[in-house]
């Protein structure tokens, strides 16, 4: 199949801008209207439509059907029309379609992770100045939300231009809505997206041999399967695909915000959002060379990632979206098991369809190898989609996108989630730098909230109030938080995280939130597996263990005469890398172990291509079997060598050169942790318990665990301050009111009296020595009364009647 028929097939599958013959809402027809040329539609938004949409061949467009549909908007029961919509952008939309005789309703709310309150655009002036828009003018116009009914499944939606995306009713039933642009009826194109379904067509090779994993456990660890994890991504777009748009960066800008609000999408299924913290647009030339080989443009992209984009946009992940069409039909190609990564966390997009839909899937594909999600081929028994639906993780696919996880799926990001890959996903964005401002309804603890599980119709917290996004009475905590049991605050020091592994910390409740504190890990150069090894970004770094996860337990390192023989043999079974035109770089002899993973055989063999070399070593025959890396043809060969492994006697890998273990250190902790704790990745301490920080030197009776960490820490700069005030007013107002008691309870008034007699006022006699419950009510001079008697001379009986004090008090 050529390029050009498979971008063609790809295009019919999801959001085409479509016009079409005149009918109702109830009446179903093929697409009869040829492509647009750019213009402006009915809310002042600019209308592109990339050149290759006009080579759709019109037979196979026929054959697409669709309905003409008119949404009906509803906010808090007022109906709105489209236009009204567009310009208040309301926190929640209730939207209603009429579907040949029967109705969809969904409830939407703004997907304010999409973008932060810090997202940023960057793009590129002439002389090659790189120009950085803080929070650029664009409105948030992007929702998720369920059809009433089936709050099982996410649908995404944009309003910057009418409605488009998907609209998701059950595992076989989605639907596909764009408007008709030009036309002022608001008038939209509705796709029941599986009529798209083409058997036998691909755009990718698919025939690859893939690992078999273990079922899911029963039962899985709460803080690593239900905690809400966060992706930071920066999406970049090439020269080619800013001309695709017609050189408009607005129109690009919201085209990368519809593709991650549906990638966001999918991902909330795995308890994990994505965040789109920065765009990128090469509007001037490319920063890199991209070519038509996806392998050689992913290395180009990573390596510009690591030395420049990194370092001015902090973040987990970036993605490349290019309209250069890669060969060999490919759409896309990513690193495996790279998030959180400096040099690996990444991957590159074919724009290879007019839906966004098709090309949010690709994304999601790719970033699912980034977090450790193998493809889910037939072997490996992940269930079958119903209806002919295909799950996200497929090596390849025809008309129709994934648009699902599969069960397979869940079981790798567990796994890897268990090993303590990925540490930088439990990073919670600020609750302050979302963009939009602070919202009940919106799943995220905001100014003046005391917890929030969503919209009512999505809640599941016990403990909170949707509807104020308030504790329940006698509520501390919210249920999701793994300091929280049973609506209570878990004692200080309660685990809440346990160590993933041997270089990671455990985390302890703090006795405040009900949320545990960020997961921190061992600071890199720490030593782990009794000496023998070093950590690095979490993980003790072992040539078994990466052996064993090649191929298979049972598998060892092959000896050091091994990785001599085959790394600098400079081929794809042994390297120390590739260079920029994709050759294969010989090892040095000092840098040997740090090319191509050397193993000896293990139980499993299916995911890797080898070659069988045999060594004499004095006068013994050695077999060494070197490996090709091949999870497909979208997945980089990562069969080399990690960086942290060690190398040589104090030396460790670091890119593929084999280095003093100084070089992944950095300055160490105050007085080493007094030899009661250890420095972890924020380069703080992480004491023992009873030691307290910031250099575990004292000794503390009552701990809340190995260390109340940097944010334990800022909670008390912020709350302190905050107590010490609220105890200053309250001390102000009891001091009030014992001033006030005193003009009730003295021998005098503690104000001066203006008199309206002429007479001198007869001293009051003391009052008695119990105390009375009296309060000085002060009343103006015009009721006094002139006549009243004398007071008694002798003390008050007893249970005396409260009198006024009938004067004009004024301070004194």
């Amino acid at each position: 199949m050529t390029d050009k028929a498979c971008g063609l097939l790809i295009l019919l599958c999801g959001l085409s801008t479509a016009g079409g013959t005149q009918s109702k809402d109830t009446e179903r027809h093929p697409h009869t209207e040829t492509w647009a040329s750019p213009d402006l539609d009915s809310v002042g938004h600019t209308a592109w439509e990339p050149d290759w949409r006009k080579t759709a061949d019109k037979e196979l467009l026929d054959q697409v059907p669709y309905w003409d549909v008119f949404p009906e908007l509803r906010v808090q029961g007022r109906r709105l029309n489209l236009e009204e919509a567009n310009q208040s952008l309301p926190s929640q939309l209730h939207l209603l379609l009429h579907v040949e005789g029967s109705n969809i309703e969904l409830e939407l709310e703004q997907n304010r992770h999409l973008m932060p309150a810090s997202h940023k655009l960057a793009y590129y002036l002439p002389d090659g100045t790189r120009v950085v828009e803080k929070n650029p003018q664009l409105v948030n116009c992007f929702y998720h939300g369920h059809v009433l009914g089936h709050t099982k499944h996410w649908s995404s939606l944009s309003l910057c231009s009418g409605f488009r995306g998907t609209i998701i009713l059950a595992p076989d039933r989605s639907y596909s809505i764009e408007p008709v642009l030009g036309d002022l009826s608001n008038k939209h194109v509705l796709r029941l997206i599986q009529d798209h379904q083409h058997q036998n067509l691909t755009c990718a090779s698919g025939n690859v041999k893939e690992e078999i994993l273990s079922s899911p456990p029963h039962r899985m660890r709460r803080d690593v399967v239900s905690e809400i994890k966060y992706v930071e991504l920066v999406m970049v777009a090439d020269y080619s695909e800013y001309k695709l748009f017609y050189k408009d960066l607005k129109s690009l800008q919201i085209r990368m915000l519809e593709i991650v609000n549906k990638v966001d999408a999918f991902y909330r299924t795995l308890n994990i959002r994505v965040v789109l913290v920065s765009v990128e647009v090469w509007n001037m030339e490319d920063q890199i060379t991209v070519s038509t080989d996806p392998t050689l443009t992913l290395n180009r992209f990573l390596a510009w990632r690591e030395k420049r984009l990194l370092k001015l946009v902090p973040h987990d992940n970036a993605q490349l979206l290019t309209g250069i069409t890669f060969k060999d039909s490919l759409v896309g190609m990513a690193t495996m098991s790279s998030l959180c990564t400096t040099d690996k966390s990444g991957g590159v997009n074919m724009d290879h369809s007019v839906s966004v839909l098709g090309v949010a899937s690709t994304v999601a594909h790719n970033l699912g190898h980034n977090l450790g999600l193998n493809h889910d081929t037939l072997d490996r028994k992940c269930g079958d989609p119903e209806n002919g639906k295909q799950w996200i993780m497929e090596p390849s696919y025809g008309f129709m996108p994934g648009l699902e996880f599969s069960k397979c799926s869940l079981t790798d990001l567990v796994t890897s989630l268990r090993k303590g890959r990925f540490l930088c996903l439990f990073n919670t964005p600020s609750p302050w730098s979302l963009f939009g401002g602070a919202r009940c309804g919106n799943m995220l603890v905001e100014e003046k909230e005391q917890c929030d599980c969503g919209l009512t119709q999505e809640c599941t917290d016990p403990c909170c109030n949707p509807s104020t996004c308030q504790f329940i009475e006698g509520a501390q905590c919210s249920s999701d938080g793994m300091c929280c049991e049973q609506c209570k605050l878990k004692p200080s020091g309660s685990l809440c995280r346990d160590r993933l592994g041997e270089c990671d910390l455990p985390e302890y409740c703090n006795g405040i939130l009900g949320q545990c504190p960020p997961n921190v890990f061992v600071q890199n150069g720490e030593s782990c597996e009794e000496g023998q090894a070093y950590c690095f970004d979490g993980e003790c770094q072992t040539l078994q263990t990466q052996c064993q996860n090649l191929w298979g337990p049972g598998s060892l390192p092959a000896p050091e005469s091994c990785f001599r023989k085959m790394n600098m043999r400079g081929d794809k079974y042994g390297n120390c890398g590739q260079g920029e035109n994709g050759s294969y770089i010989p090892c040095s002899e000092e840098d040997v172990q740090c090319g191509k993973i050397q193993c000896q055989v293990g139980s499993n063999q299916t995911v890797l291509e080898s070659i069988t070399v045999r060594v004499t070593v004095n006068r013994t025959e050695l077999t060494c079997n070197g490996t090709s890396f091949n999870r497909g043809d979208d997945v980089l060969d990562l069969a080399l060598v990690m960086t942290g492994t060690v190398c040589g006697a104090g030396k460790v890998c670091i890119k593929q050169k084999c280095q003093e273990v100084s070089y992944m250190k950095v300055q160490s902790c105050k007085n080493q942790c007094s030899n009661h704790g250890i420095c972890d990745s924020n380069n703080t301490c992480h004491c023992d318990p009873g030691w307290a920080m910031p250099d575990c030197g004292t000794w503390a009776e009552r701990h809340v665990g190995s260390s109340l960490t940097t944010s334990l820490c800022l909670i008390f700069l912020v709350f302190i301050p905050i107590l010490v005030l609220f105890g200053f007013c309250l001390l102000k107002r009891e001091f009030l009111k014992r001033k006030l008691g005193m003009l009730s309870s003295s021998s005098k008034c503690q104000y001066r009296v203006t008199q309206t007699n002429s007479q001198p006022r007869p001293q009051r006699p003391p009052p008695p020595n119990w105390a009375q419950n009296t309060e000085l009510q002060v009343m103006s001079a015009n009721t006094q009364d002139s006549d009243r008697p004398d007071p008694p001379s002798k003390p008050l009986p007893p249970d005396p009647v409260q009198k006024r004090c009938q004067v004009t008090c004024v301070p004194v």
